[in-house]
């Protein structure tokens, strides 16, 4: 059987470029995650004329690398490698496709790349993509290469790394470009200070990326916008200053929070607070923070008192910003890369003059510079209380709960160790007794100066988790005052079980029963409640159509008072006796529907609305009854029984007059089939302060027992039985006057029901209340 290998088609790379990369920024993108890998500090990109730069400062490549890895496209190396050989990096770069990136980007390419272990030669190499026609093999695509030993320059005079040029570009860059570059690059970037590369002091997450454009208006600020997103998403901003702390001591920290933050805010809140160093005295909480690496002997010795009475650091600047990494964020950041990124290089670090000192607040590696301000450890302890803040801010509401945790935070401290030793030198300081760099130039010296900055930007935190608290339990009593009353009861009984432990048993017991049975009768009252609020749609429909109609009645009253007018100028004109008779009847009519009118008059005039005065009872009926008389003829009404000094409860005259209105609807309905039309009003107060009016009417009575009357006051309840021949002249009917009725008593403190009738009467309604003090 024969054989013979596959030969893959030089035209294959334009394919997979189209596939696997798809967009310009994407391609750039990739070489940039070369770069990452390649564990550089910094990438600089460089858009010229019709060509692209991008040049690093990291390991490089040496001959047998740029052979083995570059030479061929596909290869799994960064898969099987896993992180950076220098930094141990996750490595990013996928599918090794940065030649393709490379081919998508420009027809022409340039490579040089100094190895960091062979810096005195350089290798070079130059392709032309468009050699790479279609028809023939991958591997007759022809690549120029050689070693050379000049020196190529490379970002921060590094003597290694890797610089490519991209020639003939088959795209023209925009700032829209430049702008989806940064979105793909940003979690790559360090936010921290660049530094020198001579100081040894940079962290291996130290990743910048330059670029130069300055043909493409816009083009720096667009690369930035979503980096600069990121880190305007704060929650919360922590600062604190200290100036000329060894005379005066004192230092100045705030905390503002932004509108929403806490959840329900309506406004953006700042709070400051002005405290004085030391802010303790007793080191013995930093005992076990001590690096045991370090020789004892290398360490200023502690001071004694009275050293530790003052201020031992002079200036000092922080800033620290608190982030939310949930619900949606801004400018189109994922949850999942916000978290990843603030994971990566939250917390607080600490500058030197500039120059960051990667042990504080490092993010990854030393567990003791990821704690160095202890906030994991006192997490760990489930501190409730800070033992930094002052005694007018240590309330009893576990506020240090709410204290961020290292990945939900990222801040600096600005200090400078050269004018602290030339303050405390000038102030004849012992030795020790100021912020001292160690000869690593990584750390501070563990002394009391140290301990005294720590605790100030440690007491910082406290106090944002502090005034969290407070805001949000401020935010928890707005929402309370909204929540069903049963929910209170619950809380209530949660907090009771969680102090079972702490309580006798018959005490808690006894406790539990009590709130049980409010919790019971809160839940019928809400019941109750939500059986008015039911109500409250028909309601407001009738009360709008009834103004309504209030102004249409107004209208034709008018209209027939010029019938009227005109009927009699012409029955005087031709003496027409029967038109007079017309007109009267005219008039009458028009005086029916004026007393109709005063039902609704409470309803439109904002004095009788409001609710200031007890009204008297005598005056309220007597308004009622002249009101209701056009829609109850023939009923006589003996009001003789309300005594004149008889007032109701507080109370609008709408709402007795509508409390009343239904209690006489209810009545003439009753009455509509019974041979006596009578209604009786009667009063009085008894020895212990009660009031009462009582409605009496000859009516057809109760159709239920006494004791069963209550069912009458639900909604849509109706028992009156009323003939066919008299439906037409009944009012209302569908069930909601007694509970109307309820409704207003229950909002003025009132009772209503019906009780005994009192003689020669079949039905006694009652309302009751308690009385003025005589």
């Amino acid at each position: 059987m024969k054989s013979r290998r596959f030969v893959v088609d030089a035209a294959l790379l334009h394919e997979l470029g189209e596939r696997l990369i798809g967009r310009p920024a994407i391609a750039l993108g990739e070489l940039v995650k070369n770069s990452f890998d390649a564990d550089a500090a910094t990438c600089r990109i460089e858009f010229g004329k019709d060509e692209i730069v991008i040049s690093d400062d990291g390991t490089g490549m040496a001959e047998d690398d740029f052979l083995r890895y570059w030479m061929r496209v596909g290869t799994t190396h960064k898969v099987d490698q896993a992180v950076s050989k220098k930094h141990s990096r996750p490595l990013t770069g996928s599918k090794g496709i940065g030649r393709l990136s490379a081919q998508f980007l420009a027809d022409e390419i340039e490579l040089e790349t100094t190895s960091a272990n062979e810096q005195r030669r350089s290798v070079y190499a130059k392709v032309d993509w468009r050699k790479a026609v279609r028809g023939q093999d991958l591997r007759t695509v022809n690549v120029r290469w050689e070693v050379r030993s000049n020196v190529v320059a490379y970002p921060g005079g590094s003597k290694s790394g890797t610089r490519i040029t991209l020639k003939n570009l088959k795209s023209e860059w925009g700032v829209d470009d430049i702008r989806l570059l940064g979105d793909e690059v940003w979690m790559l970037r360090s936010p921290f200070r660049r530094f020198r590369r001579d100081t040894g002091t940079g962290s291996a997450q130290d990743f910048d990326i330059e670029i130069e454009a300055s043909e493409i208006t816009g083009g720096r600020e667009a690369f930035d916008e979503k980096f600069r997103v990121v880190f305007s998403n704060w929650k919360a901003r922590i600062r604190g200053t200290l100036e000329d702390g060894r005379a005066k001591g004192r230092a100045s920290i705030s905390v503002e929070f932004r509108k929403g933050y806490p959840e329900g805010s309506e406004e953006a809140v700042r709070f400051r607070e002005i405290v004085r160093l030391p802010i303790q005295q007793d080191d013995s909480r930093k005992s076990g923070d001590r690096d045991e690496s370090l020789d004892e002997t290398d360490l200023p010795v502690k001071a004694k008192s009275p050293s530790r009475l003052k201020s031992l650091v002079d200036n000092a600047a922080f800033e620290v910003l608190v982030f939310k990494a949930e619900g949606r964020q801004p400018g189109g950041i994922s949850v999942s890369d916000l978290r990843r990124y603030l994971e990566k290089f939250g917390n607080v670090s600490v500058y030197d003059a500039g120059f960051r000192l990667p042990y504080y607040g490092s993010g990854r590696g030393d567990a003791a510079g990821q704690d160095w301000l202890l906030i994991a450890a006192d997490q760990g302890r489930r501190l409730n209380a800070s033992e930094l803040l002052p005694q007018h801010l240590r309330t009893q509401n576990k506020y240090m709960q709410d204290l961020p945790a290292p990945g939900r935070i990222f801040g600096a401290v600005d200090i400078d160790t050269n004018h602290e030793r030339a303050v405390a030198q000038k102030a004849k300081a012992r030795p020790g007794e100021w912020l001292q760099i160690q000869p690593g130039r990584d750390r501070l010296h563990d002394n009391q100066a140290f301990d005294q900055l720590r605790d100030l930007v440690r007491l910082s935190l406290d106090f944002y988790a502090n005034r969290y608290r407070v805001l949000a339990l401020k935010m928890a009593e707005k929402r309370r005052a909204k929540e069903p009353v049963s929910r209170k009861y619950d809380r209530a009984i949660e907090v009771l079980e969680s102090h079972k432990p702490e309580m006798r048993a018959p005490v808690f017991v006894e406790i539990r029963r009590e709130l049980r049975d409010a919790r019971k009768a809160a839940v019928a009252e809400e019941e109750t409640g939500d059986q008015r609020t039911a109500l409250l749609a028909p309601l407001a429909s009738a009360g709008m159509a009834a103004l309504a109609l209030n102004h249409e009645i107004s209208r034709e009253t008018g209209f027939l008072r010029g019938i009227s007018t005109r009927l009699r100028r012409i029955a005087a004109k031709h003496n027409v006796r029967e038109l007079q008779e017309i007109a009267d009847e005219f008039d009458e009519a028009n005086r029916r529907l004026d007393s109709l009118r005063e039902l609704f008059a409470p309803l439109l005039s904002d004095i009788d609305k409001s609710a200031t005065d007890r009204l008297r009872v005598r005056a309220v009926v007597d308004q009622v009854v002249g009101a209701m008389h056009a829609l109850m003829p023939g009923v006589n009404f003996d009001r003789a029984g309300i005594p004149m000094d008889l007032r109701f409860p507080i109370g609008s005259l709408a709402e007795w007059n509508a409390l009343l209105q239904n209690v006489l609807s209810n009545a003439w309905n009753a009455l509509l089939d019974s041979n006596k039309a009578q209604v009786s009003f009667s009063g009085g107060r008894d020895r212990r302060g009660r009031e009462w009016l009582h409605v009496s009417d000859s009516g057809q009575g109760l159709d239920v027992p006494l004791s069963d009357a209550d069912k009458l006051f639900e909604p849509f309840e109706r028992r009156i039985t009323i003939s066919d021949d008299k439906r037409s002249i009944a009012i209302g009917g569908q069930g909601l006057g007694l509970a109307i009725v309820r409704m207003i008593a229950h909002r003025r403190s009132a009772t209503v029901g019906f009780v005994p009738p009192e003689g020669g009467f079949s039905t006694t309604f009652e309302i009751a209340w308690r009385g003025a003090k005589q």
